[in-house]
Formats: C-alpha cells, structure tokens, sequence
C-alpha cells in the first residue's frame, strides 16, 4: 500500500498510525509482551506525535513480513508479478503506437 508522498517523502500524516494498546492487539500479543518486545529492541522503532508514542502499520507489517521467510518469499513474487505487468503493458502500449 502506498501512502501519499509529502515534501519529506515519508508522508507520515497519511500513514495509519496505531498507540500502543492498538499496535499490541494488531500483533496479537498481550502489552506485556508487545513492551517486552520493545524494550528488547526487537519491535519496529515507534514515532512521537505531540509526547504519545505511536507506530506506523506499515513499519509493523513489514516486521511481520521480516520474521516470516515464506511472507518474504511472497512479497518478492507479487513484486516481480508486478513488474513484468508493467513490463508487458509498457511493451504492448510501444507495439500499438508503432503500428
């Protein structure tokens, strides 16, 4: 999912941001342990919006994908499928033009 680009190029203000209890229940973890997680260090790195800390959905969703090879192995062929999309719609549009 692409979130919409600002100046910065992050385009943060667009991005679901969950709190802690709602990042914990997205995970399926207890916050006991989504805070064990985090203090290890192991979890994405969390945002500060005016002093309440937050996560980004997508930072979380490619931390899931990171621990799982299978997911990983997925990402890549969806975005190789993509790819030779493009590739042949690129390809075809030339072959019209040039008919």
């Amino acid at each position: 999912m692409e979130a919409k680009r600002t100046e910065s190029g992050l385009g943060i203000l667009h991005q679901k941001k969950l709190n802690i209890a709602e990042s914990a229940a997205a995970l399926k973890m207890s916050r006991t342990t989504f805070n064990r997680h985090r203090d290890a260090g192991d979890l994405p790195e969390s945002i500060s919006i005016a002093g309440r800390e937050f996560w980004l959905e997508a930072d979380l969703e490619r931390w899931i994908i990171q621990q799982n090879p299978h997911l990983q192995r997925r990402e890549i062929l969806a975005t190789q499928a993509a790819a030779a999309i493009e590739k042949a719609k690129q390809r075809n549009g030339l072959k019209a033009v040039g008919a």
